[in-house]
């Protein structure tokens, strides 16, 4: 059975717009709970960063507490790497119960028409919301046991190897007609006189990433065989999808490389991790290195990722841990349709909360009519008051705007939410008709 990409893409948002008041009912106090939480955690960060606590008093404004995070964040994972995990931990421990008291009822009213108990204030914890947890953070145990903690290992051994190799001294012998003329250099300084720079430069570099590269291409191979595509037809060709898949593979790791490479190379100069080079010259073997394994990674990760995408909605609604839904659903072409519904859902949101309501809604629109209404206002008093204004004018409009500002914002994480609960619900519903058609 295909997913009808524009049916699960239409259901889902109708859910979330649909469902709203419903989701407001179910899910306000943790949203809030959410916001205190990180509001805290900020606050927190600060506070290790600082060495003294630090509070409102003395930084009044959570925009400029977040702008100092992100201007002093560095100095306070170097300095206080425990402190900050902790925190990290704490907060994401935090977030994770509280996400799981409203998603699992809502996933339950997406994919069974399950409503959630009554009343307003509503903390749930229990066996569903265990497996919502469970069920998220297994799909991410795959992820970090199979694929990031080798690709770690190899990285840190590969770079290990490189340094200890090009820092080798080797003798040099710049004057050909005498052998006595002897110059001590390093292996690195040695094949930049032959022109050899690419060997640690490239090619070592291709090779730490090869196997990584093969094992998503066999992946990619073993997926799309045609006893895992319910409606393949004519008989199977195996060298045309080798063929076929290792070229996909190769495209898909050149565009993620250039695409990935300037925001690694960011992270890695703020870091400090390496000195990269400027003007546009080729970064040194260790960053390439890390290029190339985080390239091939972000690969076997996104397909491990996808296999296992509608894995907590299908834990919710089955009450069972079991992983045979998740990966039924993903068979075959099915990987490529939920890749597919995510894009248009994430470039959906993007459109709708950066261009629609922040950038047109918020920044143009409403402040027009808010500020009309100031003006009224304004003029309305001067009128009672022998033409002046009242000094409660201003500051009650900008209460006002700010507070609409924070409940649009409330009501689009309420909205995207929602959006998410109706996604798990109707694959939960989709992978229930995968296993009854086979």
């Amino acid at each position: 059975m295909q997913l009808r990409i524009l049916s699960v893409l239409g259901e889902a948002l109708n859910f979330g717009g649909r469902r709203m008041a419903t989701i407001m009912r179910v899910a306000w106090l943790a949203v809030v709970l959410l916001l205190i939480v990180d509001m805290a955690s900020v606050y927190a960060y600060l506070s290790v960063i600082a060495g003294r606590v630090i509070t409102f008093a003395e930084v009044s404004s959570f925009l400029t507490a977040q702008q100092l995070l992100g201007r002093y964040a560095s100095q306070g994972w170097s300095a206080h790497l425990e402190l900050m995990l902790a925190i990290t931990a704490a907060s994401l421990f935090i977030q994770v119960i509280l996400v799981s008291t409203f998603m699992a009822p809502l996933i339950r009213l997406a994919g069974l028409g399950e409503r959630p108990g009554p009343g307003l204030v509503r903390l749930p914890f229990g066996p569903d919301q265990l497996r919502f947890i469970i069920s998220f953070f297994l799909s991410a145990l795959f992820v970090g046991v199979i694929i990031l903690l080798p690709m770690m290992t190899t990285s840190f051994y590969v770079l290990k190897y490189i340094v200890a190799a090009m820092s080798e001294t080797v003798a040099s012998f710049p004057d050909a007609n005498s052998l006595h003329t002897i110059k001590l250099i390093t292996a690195e300084e040695g094949l930049v006189q032959r022109g050899a720079e690419w060997v640690f430069g490239l090619a070592v570099p291709l090779a730490a990433a090869a196997p990584f590269v093969v094992l998503t291409w066999l992946v990619t191979f073993l997926h799309f065989n045609p006893r895992n595509r319910p409606n393949a037809t004519g008989k199977p060709n195996g060298f045309l999808r080798a063929v076929v898949s290792f070229v996909v593979v190769a495209v898909v790791f050149g565009a993620a490389f250039v695409s990935l490479r300037p925001e690694i190379l960011q992270i890695l100069k703020s870091a400090s991790a390496v000195e990269a080079g400027a003007g546009g010259d080729l970064p040194s073997s260790p960053v390439n290195v890390i290029l190339f394994l985080v390239t091939a990674g972000y690969l076997l990760v996104n397909y491990i990722y996808l296999r296992l995408y509608g894995y907590p909605g299908i834990a919710v609604c089955r009450r069972s841990l079991g992983l045979g839904g998740a990966l039924r659903l993903s068979r075959g072409w099915n990987i490529v349709r939920i890749q597919i519904i995510l894009l248009a859902i994430a470039g959906f949101f993007y459109i709708l909360h950066i261009y629609i309501i922040n950038s047109l809604f918020l920044s143009s629109l409403l402040p027009q009519v808010i500020g009309i209404l100031y003006q009224a206002v304004l003029v309305s008093t001067k009128l009672v008051n022998s033409g002046n204004g009242a000094d409660w004018v201003l500051p009650i409009f900008i209460w006002i705007w700010n507070g609409v500002k924070i409940l649009v914002n409330i009501f689009w994480t309420f909205f995207s939410y929602g959006v998410l609960a109706g996604l798990y619900g109707r694959l939960y519903r989709d992978s229930e008709h995968i296993a009854d058609a086979a």
